[in-house]
């Protein structure tokens, strides 16, 4: 006898597609987003629960985008363009999101022109595109966003990176007297891993600098933010451009290095105890373009292995605290 099986909704009991057996997948009646488990759930106590994720919260900031809910949890900060808020998607299957919402109507074509970036980095298909992919930022979409009180605003709604602690200008921030020269090298060295993959593929950033720089402390980890003014360039302007990315990198370890006591990250020092070999090779690639476009983001990795080996020795990995003074 042949056994057919019949998949509908928990919540409106709507017959769902095929698809649904594999896959999650939104119901096309009632908007619920249904993944298939091994347990059997009754109805009624999917409806409760599916009440209570979809609860307001007494106080609590909701904003609407795309006909779902979001809850605010904490705000991240201002940018130029930008207000960014940490928000959870409320449902059935919540999803925790970086929102950012355009300060002015004159900030609208900026945050979708890094919406627009972000989609074509995403949408790569370059050898090693499927490993850096995930280490640039994933965009969910843009569109407007009402429900904060100020009229409706454009939004850019990104999936929120776990475990990222703030960016390297919180870090020299909380760090007067600059991090620790074996902490610069990981740093760098992310960075000039994701550079190397995006020139590449023919594209440069064109705006690094420490609030573009995010940290992971536990996985050594940097994601690069903030690509609104990315841009395809061609031929020998890709290199220029290329070149001022990978110098600018260099200025942004430095400023690491440098700490906020002077206050000055338009040209910060080198750090007082960053070792010779690692401060001679930050101090060309952050003034020299010329050297930076001769040995691109991958000669400038093998240069920074060979100078971390001479000033550390064989690599270790050290605990980063990126706010001592607050975890102390």
């Amino acid at each position: 006898m042949l056994s057919l099986l019949a998949l509908s909704c928990p919540q409106c009991s709507a017959p769902l597609p095929r698809a649904a057996r594999w896959r999650t997948v939104n119901c096309s009646y009632c908007g619920a987003t249904i993944t298939r488990g091994e347990e059997t759930v009754e109805r009624e106590g999917f409806r409760a629960a599916w009440r209570r994720a979809n609860a307001d919260v007494a106080g609590g900031r909701i904003v609407q985008w795309r006909g779902a809910r979001y809850r605010v949890l904490a705000p991240l900060g201002f940018g130029e363009h930008s207000e960014v808020l940490f928000a959870e998607r409320l449902g059935a299957v919540p999803e925790r999101v970086t929102l950012k919402l355009a300060r002015e109507a004159s900030d609208n074509d900026v945050l979708l022109r890094e919406g627009a970036v972000l989609q074509a980095l995403q949408s790569l298909s370059v050898p090693g595109a499927a490993y850096f992919t995930r280490r640039l930022p994933q965009p969910l979409g843009t569109g407007i966003a009402e429900g904060l009180g100020d009229g409706k605003r454009q939004a850019l709604v990104l999936r929120h990176p776990n475990g990222f602690w703030g960016s390297l200008q919180d870090v020299l921030q909380a760090n007067p007297q600059g991090i620790d020269a074996r902490h610069a090298v990981w740093i760098w060295r992310r960075m000039l891993e994701v550079l190397a993959f995006v020139h590449g593929a023919g594209w440069a950033h064109r705006d690094l600098s420490p609030a573009h720089a995010l940290v992971h402390p536990r996985d050594h980890g940097v994601l690069i933010i903030g690509w609104s003014q990315a841009r395809q360039p061609s031929g020998s302007a890709l290199a220029a451009a290329a070149a001022r990315d990978l110098a600018q990198a260099a200025w942004t370890v430095r400023a690491a290095l440098h700490g906020g006591a002077a206050g000055d990250t338009v040209d910060p020092g080198l750090g007082a105890h960053t070792p010779a070999p690692l401060a001679a090779l930050l101090r060309q690639c952050s003034e020299d373009t010329a050297f930076c476009e001769r040995l691109g983001a991958q000669g400038i990795e093998q240069a920074l292995s060979d100078a971390s080996r001479e000033a550390f020795g064989a690599p270790q990995f050290v605990h980063f605290d990126p706010a001592p003074r607050l975890g102390g």
